[in-house]
């Protein structure tokens, strides 16, 4: 089964109904249908939470407990993911919590030695400098 990661840029363009959110929805809806499985690491889930209140205010959990009932895992970090995340950050310098997500997205059973990777999603640029082949990289359209 194919894994797709989500990084909070793409889930905050589904909640704001930004470009790419139509793809970002197709994700969650096939997700439903257990056609695939989406990740997001609990770092990235906290850029979430935090970004949702700072908008929203008293509507912000609504919204969140919208947002954790879709079908996507929100992966625990332990010491091991954040040694991963640290390393990710060394070898392609995006900022430590994008890193995060990269790591995740390259290796999603939460080791070093996943034989499948998985698909970030993203409208972070960040990304953009991370070399070919390096890591599976879907970007959503600019705004």
């Amino acid at each position: 089964m194919k894994t797709f990661v989500l990084d909070a840029s793409a889930v905050l363009r589904f909640t704001d109904k930004e470009p790419g959110y139509v793809r970002v929805r197709d994700l969650f809806e096939a997700a439903a249908r257990g056609e695939l499985r989406l990740l997001i690491s609990a770092v990235n889930w906290g850029e979430i939470v935090h970004a949702v209140a700072k908008r929203c205010g008293a509507q912000s959990q609504h919204i969140l407990d919208n947002l954790a009932s879709l079908p996507m895992t929100i992966v625990p970090v332990d010491a091991g993911a954040a040694s991963r995340a640290a390393h990710f950050k060394l070898l392609y310098g995006v900022p430590y919590a994008d890193a995060f997500a990269g790591a995740l997205a390259v290796a999603p059973s939460g080791g070093g030695n996943s034989t499948q990777a998985a698909t970030l999603v993203t409208a972070d640029n960040d990304f953009r400098g991370i070399p070919g082949g390096k890591i599976d990289v879907e970007f959503l359209p600019g705004k």
